[in-house]
């Protein structure tokens, strides 16, 4: 038996296969009880209806875990409603100013929180939206913001997500200033940010969106998902990507940045590829938006070992593997000593690389010209130096400058050590 199918099955059959009728038979849980979390392959949870319930706005922010929301009336018995992370509430009780409440008599469903990073929004604070919209789509949706923020600094892709589900931009509502909420109604988050997994009626939930919403696919047989051009902003990437991205245009793959495209038409790429290879990012992350595929899904992993969107994606998918193709990283330090890995660079393993592509019908290692990349990569190590040890960046920069060293060192890149910055 694969990993693949291990995953996607539920619990033993007896010896003889068949169910055993001396069992107790399984529980439905409709709804969530004081305490009780359910996970796995269940019915969707129905909306919970609550009165006079308080809202109030983001006062703080940590990792994307906000302080705000509706303030639920058992907090520690409501954990189902409120944000886990792998099956755990990982939010505090937002306190409600003692200056007084506005009412808000409209009826209402809580959407969740409106986080401007594209990957944490989708994972953590879009789960709730589509099966507000399905039950109860004519009230209104409520998203929390900062006081003092407004609706024009909402990057786009929030509205774009919005339109996918098929929220009307009028029935958006976003809570500023501490509410008391006539007629809430929420739903637990139907996905979690890793090990819990998707539930079967969400994915069809999804999938039924996904053929409403009239997406016209782009059919290739592979497309390779991007970050080259994350190099000139040192925002996470493999050194010398242009290089590859270059190889595999000539080889005839189809090259998508999904920062350079709508919504839709990455969705479109996404929906029509056989074969989808991403360099691991948030990227990965729109998948969420779609239901089941017949597709095969490899992830080039820019941090060894990590496991990104497992849980989520693996559901989704015929075939999920993720490729080591990095040797190593390097990264600077935050003020408080710990490492800026998702801004960290990535070297690729040469010898990994081209076996991973030519498994997967491309063959790249007939193509590939190693002082080129060589050429490539050292210009995005160079890059990387520059923007990561800016005197601006908000960094330990000698202690950086000596894990970076060591690091370096221990990748073959002593070439580079004088163009480090003092430790």
């Amino acid at each position: 038996m694969s990993w693949f199918k291990a995953l996607r099955m539920g619990g033993q059959p007896n010896q003889t296969g068949a169910q055993n009728s001396e069992s107790p038979r399984a529980p439905v849980l409709d709804a969530p009880g004081p305490g009780l979390f359910a996970y796995g392959r269940q019915r969707l949870t129905p909306l919970t209806r609550f009165e006079d319930i308080p809202v109030v706005p983001v006062s703080q922010e940590t990792g994307m875990v906000l302080l705000g929301g509706p303030v639920w009336e058992n907090w520690p018995q409501s954990g189902a409603l409120r944000h886990n992370r792998s099956g755990i509430p990982v939010d505090r009780k937002p306190p409600v100013p003692g200056g007084g409440l506005t009412d808000f008599t409209a009826p209402a469903t809580w959407g969740g929180h409106a986080v401007p990073h594209f990957g944490h929004f989708i994972v953590e604070h879009s789960t709730r939206i589509l099966q507000a919209r399905v039950e109860h789509g004519a009230k209104k949706m409520l998203f929390t913001l900062p006081p003092g923020h407004t609706a024009d600094q909402i990057p786009a892709f929030f509205w774009q997500i919005l339109a996918w589900y098929g929220v009307e931009t009028g029935n958006v509502s976003f809570v500023t200033a501490p509410l008391r909420v006539r007629e809430l109604w929420a739903a637990p988050m139907a996905e979690q940010w890793a090990h819990v997994p998707t539930s079967e009626d969400y994915l069809s939930l999804l999938s039924e969106n996904s053929a409403a919403r009239g997406l016209k696919t782009k059919r290739n047989a592979i497309v390779y998902v991007a970050r080259d051009r994350m190099e000139a902003t040192a925002e996470g990437h493999n050194a010398g990507e242009p290089y590859l991205v270059s190889v595999l245009q000539r080889l005839g793959v189809t090259v998508i940045r999904p920062e350079t495209l709508s919504l839709r038409d990455q969705l479109a790429y996404y929906q029509g590829a056989e074969t989808l290879i991403f360099a691991e990012g948030s990227a990965l992350h729109g998948l969420q938006l779609l239901g089941r595929r017949d597709q095969t899904v490899v992830v080039l992993n820019r941090r060894p070992n990590m496991r990104i969107g497992l849980s989520a994606i693996q559901p989704r998918v015929t075939t999920l593997a993720y490729a080591e193709v990095t040797r190593g990283t390097a990264a600077v330090l935050w003020p408080n000593g710990n490492p800026w890995i998702v801004r960290a660079i990535s070297l690729y393993d040469v010898d990994c690389l081209p076996a991973t592509f030519g498994r997967l019908g491309v063959p790249l290692s007939r193509v590939w010209d190693n002082a080129a990349y060589l050429a490539a990569r050292d210009h995005g190590i160079r890059t990387w130096i520059r923007l990561r040890f800016d005197p601006r960046v908000t960094i330990d920069h000698p202690a950086s400058a000596r894990r970076v060293r060591q690091e370096f060192t221990a990748l073959g890149l002593t070439e580079f050590l004088d163009e480090l910055p003092p430790g």
